[in-house]
């Protein structure tokens, strides 16, 4: 798995883990965090990070990907010193953009929070504010490095941000309900949560420029410190750099707006016509927050693998598409799309199936609601997490406008449908789930008929979608009699929840290869394949 042809799954993979393991942290702490705010709090806590993401987005949430993207084709041309200067030059900008998205979204947080139909998420919005600024700097750092293909530091400073999120989270939220007194303790305790991720993103952005100054002496192929200081290469002039850094990245920010529009809609729109429906802001907030903190929190945990390859396949495609490498552009999508419906697939399937021991075993309040989300919704891991590769695919292949048009035809679908369930239906959150999905079906739709159009690109369906599905729906039943045989013979609920995911995994594994799902070769392509090659062929399961 060392081979450099292949090397873009194992940096993939190595966000992919950090992905994993940063929003397993991030579901931890909301159990206490919840308990300790409650529903209503939770609610505006997720209200607020709604209208942040916007901000984000708008400002400087595109600039890793951007600067990554860049630096990757300036090294594929041999334009190397045109690296530390794009460094500069998006580090320059970026931060003054995100100093002033700061102090935008706080001066006008009471405002925005009336807007929404929840003025008490007003001050957790205001605590926020300054980790735009934060980010605005990691961000760039971060998009050096995945330009460099080395997806280590990213992953590493994802992991300290949010470690200390946990725990300054759950602190601050104690330690704010209980000095203050003039104001409502859902507030207080969501501004002490959001003060956690400010934290996070100032420890982060520590780390990262700790792993500049400190190791400078790394491989040049895989540390940026090396690439700042190569003087080969023409240099190109500031004034084109920096407008190549913002026609790459407006294409991405509208992108990822309209995609994050989607919720913050369902927000304002949840919030104003359930409020006219006579329902009082504190229930309103503790349906949103069933949706918001529990459901949708739990189906991205396994997107962050398709997150993290949507990362990793940009810089790689860049390169391929800088050197008109056609086939190599065709294979990276094909291995990248496989192996991530390999995994998103029957995540899917488990949190479906698994949905109301999953909610008991995580939370006390509000599961039920969520758990019923759960059951009907886990499908839309596998829509995002496609949708969220073939965005990075594009991007990869410099079809930057295309994702920014299907989000926005996805979203024009979105609004009108989420309005008339809401109005004439009593699903509401329901309602929120399943336009959810219907959006980002949409747009993994159109997406792949892009890709096609551009490309020529056909995306095999059997080995990569169906076989998995089989293997997935008999994991699940499997796992779920193992569930109810734990529970009947006195294990606890708990405990047999954990024995029986625990088990569905080689379950599963085993049930794709039997049914020719996974080959030696691909098998052999992932970290430790070629063991694993060995013990499946003992086993008589590979040829």
């Amino acid at each position: 798995m060392g081979s450099k042809k292949n090397s873009y799954i194992t940096q993939g993979l190595i966000l992919a883990v950090a992905g994993i393991v940063t929003r397993f942290i991030g579901l931890l702490y909301r159990i206490p965090l919840t308990n300790i705010v409650g529903s209503e709090g939770m609610g505006y806590y997720s209200t607020a990070y709604e209208v942040y993401n916007i901000a984000l987005l708008v400002s400087t949430y595109s600039i890793p990907v951007a600067i990554s993207k860049i630096i990757s084709a300036k090294k594929a041309q041999g334009l190397e010193r045109d690296v530390k200067r794009i460094f500069k030059v998006g580090l320059a900008f970026s931060s003054c953009v995100g100093l002033l998205a700061s102090l935008v979204l706080f001066i006008f947080a009471d405002t925005v929070a009336e807007w929404m139909g929840y003025p008490s998420a007003a001050l957790p919005l205001k605590v926020l504010a300054p980790t735009i600024f934060v980010f605005s700097c990691m961000g760039v750092i971060r998009g050096l490095f995945q330009g460099l293909r080395n997806m280590v530091p990213t992953a590493v400073s994802q992991v300290v941000e949010q470690i200390v999120n946990a725990v300054v989270s759950v602190v601050c939220a104690v330690w704010f309900i209980d000095i203050v007194t003039d104001i409502s303790k859902p507030s207080l305790g969501a501004a002490g949560g959001t003060a956690g991720t400010l934290a996070g993103a100032v420890a982060g952005l520590i780390f990262l420029i700790l792993f500049m100054l400190f190791k400078k002496n790394r491989d040049e192929e895989n540390d940026a410190a090396d690439t700042l200081n190569t003087a080969g290469g023409s240099v190109s002039p500031i004034g084109k750099l920096l407008k190549l850094l913002i026609v790459t990245m407006v294409p991405i920010i509208l992108s990822q707006t309209i995609y994050q529009l989607s919720g913050i809609t369902d927000d304002f729109m949840f919030g104003r016509i359930l409020g006219s429906k006579g329902i009082e802001e504190s229930g309103r907030a503790v349906l949103f927050e069933a949706y918001a903190n529990k459901y949708k929190w739990l189906y991205n945990l396994p997107v962050a693998v398709a997150s993290a390859f949507g990362v990793s396949v940009v810089p790689v495609l860049s390169n391929a598409f800088a050197v008109k490498d056609t086939d190599g552009i065709k294979d990276k999508i094909r291995g990248t799309v496989k192996l991530n419906m390999m995994i998103a697939i029957p995540a899917a399937a488990g949190l479906s199936f698994f949905a109301g021991p999953i909610m008991k075993l995580f939370f006390d309040e509000g599961g039920d609601i969520a758990a019923k989300l759960l059951v009907w919704g886990g499908f839309a891991v596998v829509v995002f997490a496609y949708s969220t590769i073939t965005n990075g695919v594009l991007q990869g292949i410099n079809r930057l406008s295309v994702p920014v048009f299907h989000s926005g035809l996805s979203l024009i679908i979105h609004i009108p449908l989420l309005a008339v369930m809401l109005y004439f239906t009593d699903l509401n959150e329901y309602a929120l789930m399943i336009c959810n999905l219907i959006y980002a079906l949409v747009v993994s739709v159109l997406n792949y008929l892009s890709i096609r159009k551009e490309i020529g690109y056909r995306q095999e369906v059997k080995r990569t979608f169906l076989i998995p599905a089989l293997s997935s729906c008999i994991m699940g039943i499997a796992g779920r009699c193992l569930y109810g045989f734990l529970v009947y013979i006195g294990v606890h609920a708990h405990v047999g929840t954990v024995i029986a995911i625990v088990v569905c995994v080689p379950v599963y594994f085993v049930i794709l290869i039997i049914f020719k799902g996974l080959s030696s070769e691909e098998l052999s392509k992932l970290p430790f394949g070629d063991k694993l090659c060995k013990l499946f062929k003992k086993l008589r399961l590979l040829k």
